[in-house]
């Protein structure tokens, strides 16, 4: 998802910057927008007779180039056609699996190295911003979920991983963390359980002015009591 790529008949249509605006801010809406809250969302600062030509020609170049395979601009709404399948719906459904436990998968980070891909990276469009935020808060759940099933599996190499793709997507969030930590507690690695901690501390002391939960702490804490012992 880190692009915007349209294909048909095995083959990659060309498609402008325009044009992809278009269809990207079509896409996130999954039951297409009306014409007029369309031009009001791609061009706010101009004159609704303006925005309507735009969209005009923006609508013609994508028909000449993909016929009605994808997009839909009946009935006064544009949608996506129907036979047109996004990879973001596909990848919402699989991460919504995991974080409601509908599924129970593999704790192989290859199979779910979606779940690191951002959404539109470096896409400068307003507009997409705001999924860009619900696709990273579903994924680092997710992340989540898969790193804490490997951890209690005993797949330590497994859990760090998937927990430090979850610390990339939100660094202040203290879950992966505290799986990295305990990942190499189990694995008797004291000194980097102890680095994780103190880096996450330190971070959270200096951008928020916050201390980690206790449950972190003592986690450590055990820890180091433990291989005194």
């Amino acid at each position: 998802m880190p692009s915007v790529r349209c294909h048909l008949d095995g083959f990659e249509v060309p498609l402008t910057e325009g044009m992809r605006s278009l269809v990207i801010t079509v896409a996130l809406e999954g039951d297409g927008l009306p014409r007029r809250a369309l031009q009001v969302r791609m061009w706010p600062d101009l004159e609704s007779c303006s925005a309507a030509k735009r969209l005009r020609q923006l609508l013609w170049r994508v028909k000449r180039e993909t016929g009605d395979r994808l997009l839909n601009a009946a009935s006064g709404c544009v949608r996506l056609a129907e036979t047109v399948s996004v990879d973001l719906r596909s990848a919402e459904r699989r991460a919504r699996g995991i974080v409601n436990g509908e599924i129970c998968p593999s704790i192989d980070p290859a199979e779910w190295s979606f779940l690191g891909e951002e959404l539109l990276s470096g896409w400068p469009d307003e507009s997409v911003w705001e999924a860009q935020d619900r696709w990273n808060r579903l994924r680092l759940l997710a992340l989540e979920r898969l790193a804490e099933r490997a951890l209690q599996a005993g797949d330590f190499p497994a859990a760090i991983e998937l927990a430090s793709v979850a610390v990339s997507v939100d660094e202040f969030n203290e879950v992966p963390h505290r799986v990295i930590a305990a990942a190499y507690l189990e694995r008797g690695d004291l000194a980097s359980s102890w680095r994780v901690f103190t880096k996450f501390q330190q971070l959270l002391r200096r951008e928020m002015g916050l201390e980690p939960s206790a449950s972190f702490r003592d986690l450590v804490g055990r820890g180091r009591v433990a291989r005194s012992a």
